[in-house]
């Protein structure tokens, strides 16, 4: 029963992203076929070996992978490159990871960001996070930011979203192009 209701909700969810769910990633609404879809994250891996987190984590993570599941690949958030710390973990991450802040496609540090990205999908209509549930989304989303990304892990992050850019770039260049313009706007800081 409760992979029948997955189903339905996955396809409601496909449904309703035709009609403009995914409004705002891109600029406007988008269909799921349209090149505004595909994003380097949706290319790496679909999964997260949890099995060292809190016990509290590894079930928000469950609740994660259900619910964020029912909208878009959860390769999405996986792969994605932000990344959340409070003003003190970021001046100290700064001092050990430099490169972490020099380009915000490898990694967008900023306070609160997942907690602001999820209340912002929970928005979308047919969202079928609410509640609780956005609250542990979130604090999964964050904590697991921090011990993927940061410390010990963040030369091989940034290698990863090096990687995934450039094999996006590769095999979806009118997408990349779309998402992130011009190489040059980039390193004058145009574009995020």
């Amino acid at each position: 029963m409760m992979r029948f209701f997955a189903l339905v909700l996955m396809l409601g969810c496909a449904l309703v992203q035709g009609v403009g769910a995914s409004e705002g990633e891109t600029g406007g609404a988008s269909s799921l076929t349209k090149v505004s879809d595909l994003y380097p994250n949706d290319m790496g891996p679909a999964e997260i070996d949890v099995s060292s987190y809190p016990n509290e984590l590894k079930q928000n993570y469950k609740v994660f992978k259900f619910k964020c599941a029912a909208c878009h690949t959860i390769a999405r958030p996986i792969n994605s490159q932000f990344l959340e710390l409070s003003q003190d973990e970021q001046k100290k991450e700064k001092a050990a990871n430099p490169e972490l802040f020099k380009d915000k496609k490898l990694a967008h540090v900023e306070d609160k960001i997942w907690n602001r990205y999820v209340k912002r999908m929970m928005t979308k209509p047919g969202c079928p996070v609410k509640g609780e549930d956005g609250k542990k989304i979130w604090e999964f989303l964050a904590y697991d930011s921090k011990v993927r990304k940061t410390g010990a892990n963040a030369k091989s992050w940034i290698a990863h979203r090096k990687k995934l850019l450039a094999d996006f770039k590769k095999s979806n260049h009118e997408a990349y192009e779309k998402l992130f313009g011009d190489e040059e706007d980039h390193k004058e800081g145009k574009h995020e």
